[in-house]
């Protein structure tokens, strides 16, 4: 068994049964901290949370947010989650729409999307990582530059000291 992942991931899906099952097939691949939310309304109640993943049904059901309404207030947060569309609608207009307000990826609700929506989060994951360790990367640099710099000034005060003596 690999890793825990603590990767906070939200489910917005309607549908409780389908976001059980994705639930459980990501915790399987030891994703252990999943939020489910049965509206659009609800995800947004916790965006204090800072998700780094949000899996998002396109369509919510009746009277409450669609999943791009859903999106634009994501975005409008100024969060940086990826999201990840969720939809039983297999048309190019769809996907493409979702992809050009901000989507990461596209996923039809089919035999295949659990492991599909898996490889897009572990995808996901990896790019984070990589980009908190080019940060830490930049930072020491930052850091050891700073060092250099004060050991330099230290040096030179140090040599017009001797010479004053």
């Amino acid at each position: 068994m690999g890793k825990a992942d603590y990767t906070l991931i939200f489910i917005v899906e309607d549908d409780k049964f389908y976001a059980d099952v994705i639930r459980k097939a990501l915790e399987s691949r030891n994703f252990m901290n999943i939020k489910t939310f049965a509206t659009g309304e609800d995800c947004l109640k916790h965006l204090d949370l800072k998700p780094e993943i949000v899996l998002l049904d396109y369509r919510l059901g009746e009277d409450v947010m669609d999943g791009m309404d859903v999106l634009k207030s994501l975005r409008k947060s100024g969060l940086d989650a990826q999201v990840i569309f969720l939809t039983g609608v297999d048309k190019l207009e769809v996907a493409t729409n979702t992809i050009k307000a901000g989507a990461y990826d596209y996923v039809v609700k089919s035999e295949a999307a659990i492991e599909r929506i898996r490889n897009i989060i572990r995808r996901i994951t990896f790019e984070n990582h990589i980009k908190r360790e080019n940060l830490l990367l930049r930072r020491s640099r930052k850091i050891i530059l700073t060092i250099i710099f004060l050991l330099a000034i230290g040096i030179l005060v140090l040599g017009a000291l001797q010479v004053m003596r």
